[in-house]
């Protein structure tokens, strides 16, 4: 058992009272000195000393001019869009949509934006628009991939995601729901997807990172007070292999 370096109080006998009470008094300074310095018996708790004070952050060159405000398209602000050209769903049930179908409509809508959640490069909105005019008549050419549904809002009922293959590997993602029989467009964003999750009511989104073995994990999620698949957050996570860098030209695409 190891012994414990700190000063015995205990350790003398007395034999007189006068000199017992010397003792004592000797006795209790050491246990006061024991203490003062955090010297304890073996398996006692130590200190670790004096705790530095807490203060406030220092803000580091306050007269230097801060960054400009981004600018261009945001996550924030983006609202549910109804669907043009796609006839109303009184049973509430978005598979009875024919989801080829309801692509091609709107980006036939929206044949001429070239920015925005409605924009594709003019080669996918021409195989859209010439392989994909619904489930049955789909070509093997036809860009959109395999609808799939999953209840992203909450209700009870099945919304729809679909992807649409773009240049460079390059995925329009877009996500569907019915509003009182209407199909209404809850999402509309671009990545260059390793691979697309659902967890919950969480649309989740894996891209290859500039950091070789990594990847961004972006998360979308339901807002019901705006009613739309908000971008919720970003993460930089360590990831599975197969997941390569991304190429300059990549990051350049995403700007």
């Amino acid at each position: 058992m190891p012994r414990s370096t700190c000063p015995d109080a205990g350790s003398a006998v007395p034999r007189a009272a006068s000199r017992r009470r010397a003792l004592r008094a000797l006795g209790a300074l050491a246990v006061l000195a024991a203490a003062a310095s955090g010297c304890a018996s073996a398996g006692e708790p130590v200190g670790a000393g004096r705790t530095a004070p807490a203060s406030a952050p220092s803000r580091l060159w306050p007269q230097a001019t801060p960054a400009p405000s981004p600018s261009g398209p945001q996550h924030d602000g983006e609202t549910a869009t109804k669907v043009p050209g796609v006839a109303p769903v009184p049973s509430g049930d978005i598979h009875k949509v024919d989801a080829y179908a309801a692509v091609k409509a709107e980006v036939t809508a929206n044949r001429n934006s070239v920015t925005g959640a409605d924009a594709l490069d003019d080669a996918t909105a021409a195989k859209v628009a010439s392989s994909c005019s619904s489930a049955q008549q789909r070509q093997r050419n036809c860009p959109i991939r395999k609808p799939v549904y999953s209840d992203l809002t909450g209700d009870g009922r099945e919304d729809l995601i679909v992807g649409i293959e773009m240049e460079d590997h390059f995925l329009s993602l877009r996500a569907y729901t019915l509003v009182k029989g209407e199909l209404t467009r809850v999402l509309s964003t671009v990545a260059q997807p390793s691979s697309v999750e659902v967890a919950g009511r969480d649309l989740i989104v894996w891209e290859p990172w500039t950091t070789p073995h990594y990847a961004l994990r972006s998360v979308y999620t339901w807002n019901t007070q705006n009613h739309y698949m908000d971008f919720r957050r970003y993460e930089i996570r360590r990831a599975e292999s197969g997941v390569g860098p991304a190429t300059p030209r990549d990051r350049e695409r995403r700007r």
